[in-house]
């Protein structure tokens, strides 16, 4: 129970760091408003390599402006299992409707956990991909895959190592992550269009993210920036 209470107090702290925002339209939508905010689908895979019980799900996508210093200049976006996801396959796939202005962003990091009863382990995918959102837009940005897969030598773990027992029976602590990006327009548009009956008639452009860049990752996470326990407990208020 204290686990749960102290996640909870740091969610609430860390939530004046960040906006955050539920996706831009849901299922019920009829149009979609881009005078202000241009809209931005990325399609979300996140999975592991093992058959473990352990199933990462991501909560939270996280965005910030350069030189971000308020909350307004960091943009996170809520992920929900129930109302988010699609199957493609054996796939389960999120998609993700992000409204942001006009401008330059980078694309940060997914944050969620992977639990069963006793254990929570949280992790963070870093992704640090730049994004440039147009004005007036409905942009389709490509597929984010992620997979956990066993760490090797000094590679970037998947999650933070505190709690000691959480993390490593989870298997995020001893961890890392695989992460492709990919321009799969055909296939994801159709899931968009087929969920979000606003998408049906919409204009999407599409101007996928770049490749995902592990040594710029791993550069940035040996420089001091390890996901810790305080940063990735945040997604345990959202969860169910």
């Amino acid at each position: 129970m204290n686990r749960f209470l102290g996640a909870m107090s740091l969610c609430v702290a860390l939530a004046g760091c960040a906006t955050v925002n539920p996706m831009a339209f849901d299922k019920e939508a009829k149009t979609i408003d881009t005078s202000e905010k241009s809209v931005v689908l990325m399609a979300l895979e996140v999975s592991r390599s093992d058959d473990s019980r352990y199933v990462p799900t991501p909560f939270v996508v996280k965005l910030e402006q350069p030189n971000a210093q308020s909350k307004e200049e960091r943009q996170n976006f809520k992920l929900d299992e129930d109302e988010d996801t699609v199957k493609d396959g054996e796939r389960t796939v999120y998609l993700t409707r992000m409204a942001l202005k006009p401008g330059q962003y980078k694309m940060g990091e997914v944050m969620g956990q992977a639990k069963g009863f006793p254990f929570i382990g949280t992790f963070v995918v870093p992704l640090l991909m730049d994004l440039n959102v147009k004005p007036n837009s409905i942009t389709y940005v490509g597929r984010l895959t992620a997979k956990l897969r066993p760490r090797q030598g000094e590679e970037f773990r998947a999650g933070p190592v505190i709690p000691l027992i959480d993390q490593s029976v989870t298997g995020l602590s001893g961890g890392t992550w695989d992460v492709t990006a990919e321009n799969l327009s055909e296939k994801d548009l159709a899931l968009f269009r087929s969920h979000f009956p606003a998408l049906t008639t919409a204009t999407i452009e599409n101007a996928p993210l770049p490749a995902f860049d592990r040594a710029a990752v791993q550069r940035w996470w040996e420089g001091g920036m390890q996901p810790t326990a305080a940063a990735q407990a945040a997604p345990v208020a959202t969860s169910k």
